[in-house]
């Protein structure tokens, strides 16, 4: 505004001075019109051409009225046949335009300063759009790492399954144990017991074999001595008989038994091995699993350094998190997110010990020296008990 303001001013102040050097004949020529026509005309000439410069641009406005004006004189000092005319007209006409024409329009300015906002701005969009390109391949490639992360998950609880069912094999085995334990004690018993009644059947065997020496050496004295003690002697000897038919029929109905434990044994030792190799297999899985759960662990904790860059995990409370199921997990990754802004409410039996609610359990936290969080333990449970144990653990941690 200033420069249009000194620009008017020396437009009239140099037409002044050619109107002043022309009435007081200072000049062998007028320089500026005397007549009251030519003199506005020329006046509105030059407004007009202030007028052009102030709201338009010199190369297409000012240029074209100077053109304009300047056909306009020559044609009116034409008419007029009169050259002091062409004279005294052009010359104001012509130092306005050339004036106009030098100095900066304040349109042109203004014109100038949107072109370099608008290039700035397009700087900006352009630095914008590689920032938001970075920004993106960076949310693809955490994506990436997310997926795997849940595959490895899924894999590792696969494997933390296994290793449940190889404790369960770990305990069948030991039953097996006792089992084929209380088989070899009962097997010895029988074996005892069979060894007892075959000494009492070759007892017995023996007996009844003297029996028939002593029944052959008193049937020749039989006539003289009667038949009594040969009856009762006969009556002992179905007796004997007797015990031993019995006799051979427990023998073998203990050995049958005693064949049938042997087969069990045997089935028992072949069931033993195998839970033995699959109990050997799955402790080496068990052992596998044990450095991917820290693996696993590990990748965790640097995911959520990332995500989470003002929040740290106890290992327990890592731990917590990884045994959540997937609906959970998202519920308190989305709450943690929402530090600092959430207000974690204190829990008054705790010193420095922070609760914060999720829709399915509690996230536990603790402020740590620079200002962040800890999370100390995650609880999966609404349960008062269950939130008054964690409570407990965490205050005497």
């Amino acid at each position: 505004m200033r420069e249009a303001l000194l620009l008017l001013t020396l437009i009239v102040l140099y037409n002044f001075l050619l109107y002043y050097a022309t009435v007081n004949d200072l000049t062998p020529v007028p320089l500026f019109p005397e007549d009251p026509v030519n003199a506005i005309l020329v006046v509105s000439f030059n407004a007009v051409l202030y007028v052009g410069w102030l709201f338009g641009e010199r190369r297409k406005l000012v240029t074209l009225l100077g053109y304009l004006f300047f056909f306009q004189i020559t044609l009116l000092a034409l008419v007029y046949r009169d050259p002091y005319t062409f004279v005294s007209s052009l010359l104001p006409v012509i130092l306005t335009f050339m004036f106009v024409a030098l100095v900066e329009s304040p349109f042109e300015r203004s014109q100038r300063k949107l072109v370099e906002e608008r290039e700035r701005l397009l700087k900006e969009l352009d630095e914008l759009a590689r920032e938001r390109s970075a920004v993106e391949e960076k949310v693809r490639e955490f994506k990436r790492s997310v997926e795997l992360l849940r595959l490895q998950l899924e894999e590792k609880e696969r494997q933390l399954e296994q290793a449940r069912r190889a404790q369960e094999s770990e305990e069948e085995l030991k039953r097996r144990e006792e089992e084929v334990k209380r088989f070899r004690e009962k097997l010895k018993a029988l074996e005892e017991e069979l060894r007892k009644q075959r000494d009492k059947e070759l007892k017995l065997m023996e007996a009844n074999r003297k029996l028939f020496q002593m029944l052959e050496l008193l049937g020749k004295e039989e006539d003289r001595k009667g038949g009594k003690e040969l009856k009762t002697l006969r009556k002992e000897r179905k007796k004997l008989i007797k015990e031993v038919l019995e006799l051979q029929e427990l023998l073998e109905l203990y050995e049958q038994e005693n064949r049938e434990l042997k087969e069990r044994l045997e089935q028992t030792r072949e069931r033993v091995y195998e839970l033995e190799k699959s109990l050997e297999e799955e402790r080496l899985k068990a052992k596998q699993l044990e450095g991917a759960q820290k693996r696993r662990e590990k990748i965790y904790e640097e995911v959520l350094s990332l995500v989470l860059p003002s929040v740290s995990f106890s290992k327990e409370a890592l731990k917590d998190l990884l045994s959540l199921d997937r609906t959970l997990k998202k519920r308190a990754l989305a709450e943690l997110r929402r530090l600092p802004n959430a207000k974690p409410e204190p829990i008054t039996t705790a010193k420095n010990l922070y609760k914060l609610k999720f829709s399915g359990g509690r996230l536990y936290l603790r402020r740590t020296d620079n200002g962040g969080w800890e999370v100390a333990g995650i609880l999966d449970s609404e349960d008062d008990a269950d939130k008054a144990r964690v409570i407990e653990r965490l205050r005497e941690g």
